[in-house]
């Protein structure tokens, strides 16, 4: 059997190689660039499809920075060098799979049972009756004498094949070379070699191919490799530079505990993070501080005197909010409370372009409202609005045009909060709160739109969840079983941002987050309640009842006893619709010891009902061993003179002395 190098001369061999080589790359690359395509979908599309969706649409000054942000942004996801790549390479995969590649050549691999077509099971007789039929049709002399040269080469090579399957069934010695070599004819010549035509290894091409090589070991792959490690490690999972989070981390480490962080102080932290210093070089501290604090004052008296500045603008306030979330992921590994929260409300300032300091937040948030007349008129809570006329609502926010009035009004109706029915702490499929289970916490809550008036009863009953397979595996799985939420009504940010709660749980004993807890998204809220009336609303039969599972990470404690909490729902979009309330953890003895433990308890009433057994008999025996009263034998009582049965008693006593004694 020899052995010899060979090239891919009939080009069999290297399209299909090249082709699993494109497929290999340009797969993934594709599904990753769909998927960020995906993201950059319209959302006032997707809002008209969701019910509670403030769909309210608001001339604002600075539209048209906003516009050309938003179509630079979904233009740079769209048409990028990705988007070249993958045309370039589906087009080449598509040419080379339908010009190149040929059919084939699977002769090699030999399989008698195949080619005469039968069962491995088959019996010498329908081996011999098949290779009759076949042989008869492919018989050079039963051929045909239309057929071409190429046919007739190809049906004499089929008889052959033929034979060969007969014999290696049938035949001694062929079938020992089948079963050995795999071949009836024994050891077949083995060739190895390249998918590459000889010409590019061997010929005058044989340098360029040694450049390419150089250039796709030597400079392509480690340029590629090195760029990707490079990314990794400079940001961290959730996209927050390493220099970012090494200073947010210094800061909350080395924080003075008395010092109170306000708002303003957390903004100025984000300032010096990277991604700002970075990408607005020719901006310094100051000019970054001053645009965003005139997206916080709604300031557009400069837009058209200066566009170019207010395009600045756009672009670093879009950047803020995912670095406020990076922020608070670290505040929470470090359990500050505090931090977090002002976190929460300077996220919402940045989106809805309102200060963060005062008290009229509720309010400011509307479009086309009056600072100074909001501020003067005293109100803070959106609910007011529809406690008055609309007239005197037009005077509280300082509206005047009508049109206006109404487009402010209806987003303040659609402004939903959470009103908690149920809070508490539950273990799927028990009816307490054990030590070190794995709990989670039970939300029941409504969606009430501002125009609301109080909150209507709700039967226990509504309250109780199903105990379905999927439940008792993971509570949290009804989370997503309700519609996910709009995207927030925010005019003046230039990038969508989805409506959500964050939940935060706090241990009321040192204010603290509780250690080894994280934050919890609430995105699935069901805003059906929203386009209710009152009377409706008051009855409470058609009103929509919210759920939100938070499976904790932690166990819950190993000692028996009740633990206090808070839990707190930052929104991140809207003001006036936080929750904080305490919640109460008490982990009990589990049932089934309770009920062990009240059984040895009835034993061991049950056991002082018992009198005293008798010193002759065999529990009295053993109870006087263990040193524990008895009382006397009853024989002794008997009298003397009952002949008769002494002889019985006597045996009695023998037996039981005995018994007694073993």
């Amino acid at each position: 059997m020899g052995s010899e190098y060979t090239y891919d001369e009939e080009g069999e061999t290297w399209p299909f190689f090249l082709l699993a080589v494109l497929s290999f790359i340009l797969v993934p690359v594709t599904v990753k660039y769909l998927y960020n395509l995906r993201s950059t979908s319209d959302a006032k599309s997707e809002n008209a499809s969701i019910k509670g969706a403030i769909s309210q649409e608001v001339a604002v000054e600075n539209a048209a920075q906003i516009n050309s942000f938003q179509a630079q942004k979904k233009s740079s996801k769209i048409f990028n060098w990705s988007l070249l790549f993958i045309v370039v390479g589906w087009s080449a995969f598509v040419y080379v799979a339908l010009n190149l590649v040929k059919e084939a050549d699977l002769q090699g691999a030999f399989d008698p049972y195949t080619i005469l077509d039968v069962s491995q099971f088959a019996s010498e007789r329908d081996i011999k009756s098949k290779y009759r039929k076949l042989s008869l049709k492919f018989h050079p002399d039963k051929l045909p004498k239309d057929l071409t040269d190429a046919a007739k080469q190809e049906m004499e090579a089929a008889f052959i094949r033929i034979n060969l399957a007969y014999k290696s069934l049938t035949d001694e010695v062929t079938r020992n070379n089948f079963l050995k070599y795999g071949h009836p004819d024994g050891p077949q010549d083995v060739s190895h070699g390249i998918a590459l035509p000889k010409f590019l290894v061997e010929g005058k091409y044989s340098s360029l191919m040694i450049v390419v090589y150089f250039l796709l070991i030597g400079v392509l792959l480690p340029t590629i490799v090195g760029t990707w490690w490079g990314n990794v490690k400079s940001y961290t999972k959730r996209g927050l530079h390493i220099e970012t989070a090494g200073l947010f981390t210094r800061r909350l480490t080395n924080r003075d505990p008395t010092k109170i962080y306000t708002v303003y102080d957390l903004l100025d932290l984000i300032c010096l993070s990277n991604e700002v210093r970075t990408t607005f070089k020719h901006l310094d501290y100051n000019q970054v501080r001053d645009l965003i604090a005139r997206h916080l004052n709604r300031n557009f008296e400069y837009v058209k005197t200066n566009p170019s500045l207010e395009a600045e603008k756009v672009k670093i306030v879009a950047m803020l909010p995912k670095l406020i979330e990076g922020l608070i992921e670290i505040a929470v590994v470090f359990r500050q409370a505090d931090i977090v929260v002002t976190a929460c409300d300077l996220q919402k300032s940045i989106i809805q372009a309102v200060k963060p300091e005062g008290k009229y937040q509720e309010l400011l948030q509307l479009p086309y409202v009056d600072r100074k007349a909001v501020e003067k008129s005293g109100v803070k809570k959106l609910g007011k609005l529809f406690a008055v006329s609309k007239e005197e609502a037009g005077k509280i926010l300082g509206i005047e045009d009508k049109t206006k009035l109404e487009a402010a009004l209806s987003v303040a109706a659609s402004i939903g909060s959470l009103r908690v029915l149920e809070s508490e702490f539950k273990v799927p499929g028990e009816d307490v709160v054990t030590p070190a289970s794995n709990a989670h916490i039970s939300l029941k809550f409504l969606v009430k739109s501002p125009k609301l008036k109080s909150c209507p009863e709700i039967d226990e009953s509504r309250l109780k969840d199903e105990e379905t397979l999927d439940y008792m595996r993971n509570p949290a799985s009804i989370n997503e079983k309700q519609p996910v939420l709009p995207y927030s009504y925010s005019p003046f940010f230039p990038s969508n941002v989805r409506n959500s709660w964050t939940a935060f749980l706090l241990s009321q004993k040192d204010a603290k987050l509780v250690e080894g807890t994280t934050s919890y998204k609430l995105e699935n809220v069901d805003l059906s309640n929203l386009a209710l009336d009152q009377e409706t609303w008051k009855k409470g039969e058609d009103v929509t009842i919210g759920t939100f599972k938070i499976n904790l990470a932690v166990p819950t404690p190993q000692n028996i006893g009740i633990y206090h909490f808070r839990l707190i729902l930052k929104n991140n979009a809207y003001f006036g619709c936080d929750v904080d309330i305490p919640v109460e953890l008490e982990v009990k003895t589990p049932p089934s010891l309770m009920s062990l433990k009240k059984k040895e308890v009835d034993s061991d009433d049950d056991e002082s009902d018992i009198s005293d057994p008798e010193e002759d008999t065999l529990a009295g025996a053993l109870a006087a061993l263990r040193g524990q009263s008895t009382q006397p034998s009853k024989i002794e009582e008997q009298d003397d003179d009952v002949s008769d049965n002494e002889s019985v008693f006597t045996d009695i006593n023998t037996d039981t002395e005995d018994e007694g004694e073993n």
